[in-house]
């Protein structure tokens, strides 16, 4: 069975990471270095399905010490469906607001705004300005 052959700049765009995230996995062991040497290295299916499945399990919530573990132990056949990441942020004590990380994604500019007008509303409470 052929195995297609990547350059660095084919696997970024395939698998949404960049060159130095997957410079850092190379160098902790979760992702094998690519065939050949310097800029004649090249990536196979087999890198570009091995980021895939970090970036399944990071959407999961693992983290990448728990996500080596497991692509090391080889127990990773079948990724379950990624649950629901949310982002937290404090607005003030006893008082968050939770994004979905999607749509903090989709709307970044709109949400921020969203958290600081709230900030900003909390505070003039607070202090009575």
């Amino acid at each position: 069975m052929a195995s297609n052959k990547y350059t660095i700049e084919d696997i970024v765009e395939l698998s949404g990471f960049t060159r130095r995230t997957i410079r850092y996995y190379i160098q902790e062991g979760l992702l094998e270095p690519p065939s050949g040497r310097g800029r004649g290295g090249f990536y196979y299916d087999s890198h570009l399905a091995q980021l895939r499945k970090i970036w399944s399990l990071q959407e999961q919530g693992m983290r990448l010490i728990a996500i080596k573990k497991l692509l090391k132990s080889g127990d990773v056949e079948e990724i379950p469906c990624a649950r629901e990441v949310w982002a937290k942020y404090l607005i003030a004590p006893g008082i968050e607001i939770n994004v979905r990380r999607d749509l903090e994604e989709i709307d970044g500019k709109k949400i921020a705004r969203i958290i600081k007008v709230t900030k900003s509303i909390m505070k003039e409470e607070t202090y009575g300005v």
